[in-house]
C-alpha cells in the first residue's frame, strides 16, 4: 500500500502528528509537507490523509497565516513555519485520484465550530479519494479564546495519531 500523509504545519504540532500516522500506517508510509507532496510524490497513491491547523475555525487563509506572522502565537513567541503552501492551495491543485482518504487537523479544545479536517476530508473527496475514516482531531493546549498560550500538543496526542494510522492501515486492508 502506498500511503501518504501531507500537512501543513505552522509551529511543527501539524507536522509531528503527520509523522506518527505514517509511524502507524506502516513501513513506506510518507509524511510530507504541502510542498514536498507534488504530484508526482502522490501519484498512485493508495492512501492520502491530510491535515493542517484550525485557524478561525476553519482552514488558514493568508489573512491568518498573516496574523500568526505578525502575532509571534507560537509556543514561545516562536514565529510560524510560513516555506510550504497553504493546504487550501494544495487540495485546490490535487489531480484527480481513486485512492482513499482521511483527514486531521490539529486545535485546541473548543466548544464550538467544527475544524479544518471536515472541509480537507470534502475535498479530497471531490479529486476522487473515497473516505475510510471520519475526520479526526488531535489537541494543542491552550484556550480557544487566548491563542497566546502555550500552543503545544497535549500529552498522549502523538500516541493518539501513531494509533489513528494503524487503524486507518487495518481499514485499507
Amino acid at each position: 500500500m502506498k500511503a501518504v500523509v501531507v500537512y501543513e504545519s505552522l509551529w511543527g504540532n501539524t507536522a509531528a502528528i503527520a509523522r506518527a500516522i505514517a509511524e502507524g500506517l506502516g513501513p513506506g508510509a510518507r509524511a510530507l509537507s504541502t510542498a514536498e507532496a507534488t504530484s508526482e510524490a502522490i501519484a498512485d497513491a493508495d492512501l492520502i490523509v491530510a491535515g493542517a491547523p484550525v485557524h478561525t475555525l476553519s482552514l488558514p487563509t493568508d489573512k491568518s497565516r498573516e496574523w500568526a506572522r505578525t502575532g509571534n502565537l507560537g509556543p514561545g513567541g516562536a514565529p510560524p513555519d510560513l516555506s510550504h503552501p497553504k493546504m487550501r492551495t494544495w487540495l485546490a491543485g490535487l489531480p484527480q485520484g481513486r485512492g482513499r482518504s482521511a483527514s486531521f487537523d490539529t486545535r485546541v479544545k473548543a466548544w464550538y465550530g467544527r475544524g479544518a479536517a471536515p472541509k480537507i476530508l470534502k475535498e479530497l473527496k471531490r479529486a476522487g479519494y473515497r473516505p475510510i475514516a471520519r475526520a479526526r482531531g488531535f489537541f494543542v493546549s491552550g484556550h480557544p479564546l487566548k491563542p497566546t498560550t502555550d500552543g503545544t500538543l497535549r500529552e498522549g496526542e502523538i500516541e493518539r495519531a501513531r494509533l489513528w494510522g494503524a487503524e486507518l492501515a487495518r481499514a485499507m486492508g
